[in-house]
């Protein structure tokens, strides 16, 4: 055979290998995006869709799809299998990365003993790396970072494989024989797996911006239902308490001993049942009232003294680290009624003998204020919850004054957020917009 021809030869083989590796890889990509389809029709089913047994069995089988219809070269397996391990534990937590990872294991050993050893290797590493950052990625709320955490670790991917790869290859004396060849493809490889793990995760996001958007909706359906039925409630029950108040006091007035106590008893109800009307009213329709400039350091240090008897009498400790001269311009009784249902909180969260830290300070030009208890915490699904109505983690509790602090505090620009873990406590984070005098203050 002449030189030319070896060439010639040479090179159908080389465009022959890289042709078919990109065709098994597009082969590929539609099997990662099958699970993505999965999930956005079990979007609809609350109790299916975040079930990590379920969808690291639906990613594990389309991982399962990759390996089997993987190109073999240089005596190993190229597909995009580790695309749906990623997915799996990143946005479904461990135990469905571990399903995935397990059906890999055994559908690598089915299909060959050739290399098992290095797959094996490949693997693990490739689930540890998305494992060690995924509590980072679930705190990261916007779409482009979190992106970016599934572009990182599909390159962390790539070096894992590419380093195997080199060392499979040196191992078996083949490195330099088609080193030209072997370059193209892990290139066009490595080229195709970043963009199909880019594009997979941002499927996943916008499929649950999808979710968001639906849930606040819902939401935002039964606040309106719930202001028609609060309104009329004010119209319908609140006259005849003002009556029956009337009529108490003026019956109170005669009365001596016991039947006198009764009497501030039953006042003290009917004090009751008015504030919960009042809490549905503002539920439905946060009513601002007058705002004037207020000092948020000294409202705090006003709280902490309010609340301090009551968390003596549980055994919790209350510790503060308040920034001075941070003004807002605000309702002063709204935010009050909040902070004080919210401090409340932590202290019956906080069991005989913990604290609560409370800190004030300045961040992104907003005052930040972080009240955090040392209770049993929440889970990753009651937190999800946190701020809706009806839902309360206490034995006896409708959740209702949670849920007007969320929207007092939002009528007011500002945000609150939840942070938990089961054992670990509670993180309230309220930002809310500053006063001009205190921007000016941070200014200079």
């Amino acid at each position: 055979m002449s030189r030319i021809e070896e060439v010639c030869n040479h090179y159908h083989l080389e465009s022959g290998n890289n042709e078919m590796l990109a065709d098994k890889l597009l082969v590929n990509i539609f099997l990662v995006f099958v699970p993505l389809l999965v999930y956005s029709t079990l979007s609809d089913h609350r109790h299916m869709k975040h079930a990590p047994l379920l969808m690291g069995g639906v990613l594990g089988i389309s991982s399962v799809l990759c390996l089997i219809f993987s190109y073999s070269w240089y005596g190993l397996f190229w597909d995009l299998r580790y695309v749906p391990l990623i997915l799996s534990v990143l946005y479904f937590g461990p135990v469905a990365g571990l399903v995935n990872i397990t059906l890999m294991v055994m559908a690598r050993i089915y299909v060959g003993p050739d290399s098992i050893g290095v797959g094996l290797i490949s693997m693990l590493l490739c689930y540890l790396g998305p494992l060690l950052v995924r509590k980072r990625f679930m705190q990261l709320k916007g779409m482009l970072a979190r992106v970016l955490i599934n572009l990182l670790m599909s390159v962390w991917m790539n070096v894992i494989m590419l380093v195997i790869l080199m060392m499979h290859s040196w191992a078996n004396g083949r490195l330099d024989e088609d080193e030209v060849e072997l370059i193209k493809g892990v290139l066009w490889f490595a080229i195709i797996q970043f963009l199909n793990i880019g594009a997979a995760s941002c499927w996943m996001e916008f499929s649950l911006e999808r979710e968001e958007m639906r849930k606040k909706i819902k939401y935002a359906e039964r606040l309106n239902t719930l202001g028609e039925l609060a309104a009329s409630m004010a119209h319908e029950v609140r006259n005849p308490l003002t009556v029956v108040k009337g009529f108490l006091q003026m019956a109170q007035s005669g009365l001596e001993g016991k039947n006198r106590r009764y009497m501030a008893l039953a006042l003290a109800e009917v004090d009751r049942a008015e504030r919960i009307i009042s809490d549905y009213l503002n539920l439905s329709k946060p009513q601002i009232g007058k705002t004037e400039l207020m000092d948020l350091s000294g409202m705090v240090q006003q709280i902490v003294l309010l609340l301090k008897p009551m968390a003596a009498k549980q055994g919790v400790r209350m510790q503060t680290e308040l920034r001075n001269d941070i003004y807002l311009h605000t309702d002063r009784n709204q935010l009050l009624q909040a902070l004080i249902h919210i401090t409340k909180n932590a202290i019956e969260a906080a069991e005989d003998g913990g604290k609560v830290d409370i800190k004030l300070a300045v961040q992104e030009e907003k005052a930040c204020l972080n009240i955090k208890d040392t209770g049993k915490g929440m889970s990753p699904e009651h937190l999800e919850r946190v701020g809706t109505l009806f839902f309360s983690t206490k034995e006896v509790g409708t959740g209702l004054g949670t849920a007007v602090s969320f929207r007092m505090i939002e009528a007011m620009n500002g945000s609150i957020r939840y942070e938990s873990e089961p054992g670990a406590g509670t993180e309230v984070i309220i930002l809310l917009p500053l006063a001009q005098q205190s921007l000016l203050a941070a200014e200079g």
